[in-house]
């Protein structure tokens, strides 16, 4: 099992008489070879539980920075200055209630990032006409009965990124019926390569209200602190199990050491 080499505290419970569990508070940071594998997992059992429960029906969309802008910072800033207002415009013509998951990641063979999304709420065509006050506008259609004034939902991408200083690679494709499979294409991108984006203050995923932050289901009370010793639990001859690397703290360890963990950096 592997540990993170950042931590500075741990924390321990007591689960019955004379057991106790400890674990070591993990630095959560992606750039952790430790906290990326535990951060992908977790968002993955989240998104395992959530996204089936909101719908069957999500749509995988891939976007691209500007094609002037080639390196990472760059294109990350591209993407992220105008993502805001591609989601204003998605609401506005599909309607509420829009759902996704939001990822970046580092083009193969440069430097560039791009963004992954599974998302709720999209329609296989977009119509083109006007409003009542003779305004131009765009709806989210289920169907395209002509050519003319309709478009699919890939090219109203494409247009519309390219419109907003975005790229005009933009790929959608419709993953229905199987809601665990657009958890599978969203989160395989959180991997080691996650660890690659060195941009300040990256948030590596973004949900929406409706999926959520991950929530942990506490089953015992976890006490903070730097170490644990023996004089540490109520009850005498307490056996503690290491919850990150399996080891079993009892009296024979107490008999040569006085604290643990002895590996605090």
């Amino acid at each position: 099992m592997s540990i993170c080499r950042n931590y500075t505290k741990i924390a321990y419970a007591i689960t019955g008489p004379k057991k106790a569990l400890l674990t070591r508070l993990a630095c959560g940071m992606w750039s952790c070879d430790h906290c990326a594998v535990k951060n992908a997992n977790s968002w993955r059992y989240w998104l395992i539980k959530r996204i089936p429960e909101i719908a069957s029906d999500w749509y995988l969309v891939t976007l691209t920075a500007s094609e002037k802008t080639r390196t990472m910072l760059d294109s990350f800033n591209n993407l992220r200055n105008n993502l805001d207002a591609l989601i204003k415009r998605i609401r506005r013509v599909f309607g509420l209630p829009i759902e996704y998951v939001r990822v970046y990641e580092r083009h193969p063979t440069s430097e560039a990032i791009h963004v992954h999304m599974i998302m709720h709420g999209l329609t296989p065509f977009v119509a083109y006409g006007y409003s009542v006050k003779h305004q131009a506008m765009t709806l989210g259609v289920m169907t395209r009965p002509m050519r003319n004034g309709y478009a699919t939902v890939k090219t109203w991408f494409k247009d519309t990124c390219k419109e907003l200083g975005m790229g005009y690679i933009a790929d959608v494709q419709l993953i229905k019926g199987e809601p665990l499979k657009a958890v599978w294409y969203v989160t395989k991108y959180l991997t080691k390569a996650q660890q690659d984006l060195h941009i300040p203050y990256l948030r590596h995923v973004q949900v929406t209200e409706g999926i959520g932050a991950i929530q942990y289901e506490a089953q015992y009370q976890w006490i903070p602190a730097s170490y644990i010793t023996t004089y540490t639990f109520d009850a005498p001859n307490t056996e503690v199990t290491d919850l990150d690397t399996g080891f079993v703290i009892d009296n024979n360890y107490w008999e040569h050491t006085g604290w643990y963990p002895n590996d605090t950096p």
